[in-house]
């Protein structure tokens, strides 16, 4: 099985290899050199059905070629306001996308409101959902004021690169965890199953768990990463 392995993860590596010569590799590059490799590998796997082969390539693109890359400055539209400027947020950001059809946990989106009031200051949590206004006006409400609701769709001339690296890439509902300076510490994809039969504080109390753990890696990461520049 490891021999079986071997091969993408080689090609995932030695890419990122070359990538790391420069000194700031954006997360849009990385992408670009790795993903027609991952996308022929991963479709081969899932047509013959080799769900755990497709996990690890999954896992390989993400551990050796995006980690540590630097996100993109994007752009996303919100209800009310003007668009949200990655960049304009100076501290560690959680993102997390979703469509308005999407089934989310039962208590994921009130464990995302506690986290996001109690790490205030912290961390900023950023929601996206892949979608047209109309579609998620609704439940972009369940979400308090300390998240920020964002949305974007092919339809839009100004979300087509964020749909092209993001959404039509990694899919979603995936999460991605960013230090102060928009360093990519962590990417997760997340189930796209919810447990039905989990009732509302077992799932709330999982979440939050998660969410917990997943926050204070990000602050640990953004710490060291602030003592490596100061010593440089």
């Amino acid at each position: 099985m490891k021999k079986l392995y071997l091969l993408p993860l080689l090609i995932f590596y030695s890419l990122s290899c070359f990538a790391t010569k420069d000194s700031i590799v954006t997360f849009s590059t990385a992408i670009k050199k790795n993903i027609k490799q991952y996308i022929s590998y991963s479709n081969k796997a899932y047509s013959k059905k080799e769900y755990s082969k497709a996990t690890f390539l999954y896992d390989s693109l993400v551990s050796n070629t995006l980690i540590g890359t630097k996100f993109d400055d994007f752009s996303f539209k919100r209800i009310g306001k003007k668009r949200l400027q990655l960049s304009s947020i100076k501290i560690p950001s959680l993102i997390f996308t979703y469509a308005s059809w999407c089934v989310i946990e039962k208590g994921e989106i009130s464990a995302l409101n506690k986290m996001a009031q109690d790490y205030k200051g912290k961390i900023k949590i950023v929601v996206i959902f892949w979608d047209k206004k109309q579609n998620m006006k609704k439940i972009a409400q369940k979400f308090n004021n300390q998240i920020e609701v964002c949305y974007a769709h092919e339809c839009y001339t100004k979300d087509q690169l964020a749909i092209k690296l993001l959404k039509k890439t990694l899919g979603f509902p995936t999460s991605y965890y960013l230090d102060a300076t928009k360093t990519v510490v962590s990417i997760k994809k997340r189930s796209s199953k919810p447990l039905y039969k989990i009732d509302f504080k077992s799932s709330f109390d999982n979440c939050l768990t998660a969410l917990n753990t997943d926050i204070n890696s990000l602050l640990v990461a953004n710490s060291l990463n602030e003592t490596r520049l100061a010593t440089h």
